[in-house]
């Protein structure tokens, strides 16, 4: 009765997702239907856009602080190309939620949200309105959701399981194509506003902490100044009032200005190169990418769980995230990032290899004897795979050259081959390897099924049951999530080695500065403060 009762429940909402789909709006921009959502508004609020508080920017002789940002890269929330660009946007934008750096969620422009199996309810709140005064509505959030899901965005691939969006009073439904108790958690997108008559040239409107300088004529841009917005929804205002721009070539010489104190403060996710000095305050900040071992359960050794977690007892996490990463990188405990305590709290391990468990695991399935160090059964199948890397990685190749070191030690032999990244990802998907080193990128859903799902093409080998079974238990509400890091430590269908990191790095002049997420990089900015402006003496 259970079963047949959610193959009733799964049908109910495919037939709404079906109509709901029928009767929403184009994703391209010019089909839009401009004038029904003009109405609703119009129902709503009485009111019109701010003509007034113009700013003459010729008036501000100087800011509290100065951001790097890229010149030839357009302030687009949804199709920048530049992580200095897209880091502003966080200044100009909200979103309905985000997720804070210890990965829980905040309501921001959503005031409850509510979901039932595939479809996702968000009630909005009354009285937020844009930097220019025009209020926020249900619209805004559905015109926004059609601009982020589009190939060409940044968001397209977070909001690929999103079937439709629509628009009624304050609300905003959702359909999702496949359930997921965390879906709601991927609806970060940056919201903006609508206007059927704006300039296309300039960017869009946000609600968010600060706006662009906006001159007399009420026209012009200047996209090289922002001004704190004095209408954002949190009364809880943020004391700095003025941010400038300034374009930096690298990575370093931002640092450089950071350092002596006319830049105020970046972000760097690692991929442009690691800064090799920092005089300079710091923050780590957790990007929740995951490095991790793909096994090939089709191997016959491999196909042994002893044999996956004598690989695992070996290796030190730790010390693959030093050796890979320079320390800017979390030891995994296990398949989630340490930092996300509701999962945290369920793994069992501490960073720390144990070689004497990893021998006792290879005794037990008979590899016992030994030629030239490397370990092999009574019939002389020994213990001795390929790693597949990327070629062009040098963390991933000193993280390799680390895991290769440690595996020795019990009697594990492992060759490496370097690889394009294409040629990887085929390998992989092919399943003509033992093993590959990779990194994933794991959205704010948390969702890591493509890594143990035969099919997904990072995975090769028989079905992990118990891991699919309560991952899949999890993924529709009927089991904790407990279940399966219990099911995927016993089976081990993937081995997760390190979560990368990112730096924060801001002047001694800036403070407050606390926790930050990539998502958040300005969280709770409400607490930060200049005490000085310009280089001092002793920096020079």
């Amino acid at each position: 009765m259970l079963y047949a009762a959610r193959i009733i429940r799964r049908w109910a909402a495919l037939l709404l997702a079906a109509a709901m789909l029928l009767a929403a709006v184009g994703c391209d921009e010019t089909n839009y239907d401009w004038a029904a959502a003009e109405e609703r508004r119009s129902q709503l609020y009485h009111t019109s856009l701010d003509t007034e508080n113009k700013i003459d920017v010729s008036k501000i002789t100087e800011t509290d602080m100065t951001l790097p940002y890229t010149a030839d890269d357009e302030f687009n929330p949804y199709t920048c190309k530049s992580t200095l660009t897209k880091n502003i946007c966080y200044l100009l934008y909200d979103s309905m939620i985000h997720v804070n750096p210890d990965f829980e969620v905040e309501y921001v422009i959503a005031k409850s949200i509510k979901v039932d199996h595939t479809i996702i309810s968000v009630q909005i709140r009354s009285g937020i309105v844009f930097s220019n005064g025009d209020p926020l509505t249900s619209d805004d959030i559905s015109y926004s959701y059609f601009l982020a899901s589009r190939k060409e965005s940044c968001y397209y691939d977070q909001l690929k399981n999103v079937a439709s969006c629509s628009a009624k009073g304050m609300t905003v439904t959702f359909i999702m194509k496949n359930e997921h108790v965390n879906s709601y958690r991927l609806l970060d997108f940056p919201i903006v506003h609508y206007d059927p008559k704006a300039d296309k040239k300039l960017p869009h409107i946000g609600s968010g902490r600060f706006k662009f300088a906006t001159l007399q004529d009420g026209r012009t841009i200047d996209k090289t100044l922002l001004l704190r917005n004095n209408k954002w929804y949190n009364p809880d205002k943020v004391s700095i009032e003025t941010i400038s721009l300034k374009e930096l070539p690298t990575v370093e010489s931002i640092v450089h200005s950071i350092e002596i104190g006319t830049v105020s403060y970046m972000y760097t996710d690692m991929r442009d190169g690691t800064p090799k000095s920092v005089n300079a305050n710091y923050r780590k900040v957790d990007i929740n990418h995951l490095l991790y071992l793909g096994i090939n359960t089709n191997d016959t050794a491999l196909a042994d769980e002893n044999v996956r977690h004598a690989i695992s007892y070996a290796i030190s996490t730790d010390e693959v995230a030093a050796a890979g990463f320079g320390g800017m990188a979390l030891g995994a405990t296990g398949p989630f990032t340490p930092n996300w305590k509701e999962a945290a709290r369920f793994q069992t391990g501490s960073g720390r290899s144990s070689i004497s468990l990893a021998k006792d695991a290879l005794d037990q399935s008979g590899y016992v004897i030994f030629n030239n160090g490397i370990r092999e059964d009574q019939s002389g199948r020994q213990l001795s795979f390929n790693m597949l890397i990327c070629r062009r990685n040098s963390r991933h190749m000193a993280a390799a050259e680390n895991i290769k070191s440690q595996l020795a030690k019990v009697g594990i032999n492992v060759d490496i081959t370097e690889i394009s990244g294409n040629g990887l990802i085929n390998r992989a998907a092919e399943g003509n390897y033992h093993l590959y080193l990779a990194e994933y990128s794991v959205q704010n859903d948390m969702d890591i099924g493509d890594l143990f799902t035969p099919e997904q093409g990072l995975y090769n080998g028989p079905l992990a049951y118990d891991s699919v079974r309560t991952y899949t238990n999890y993924r529709l509400g009927l089991g904790s999530i407990e279940d399966f890091i219990t099911a995927f430590e016993g089976e081990l269908p993937f081995i997760p080695l390190c979560y990368r990191m990112g730096m924060a790095i801001f002047a001694r002049s800036l403070e407050g500065v606390g926790n930050i997420s990539e998502g958040q990089l300005f969280y709770n900015m409400q607490q930060w403060k200049v005490t000085k402006k310009g280089p001092s003496s002793d920096d020079q």
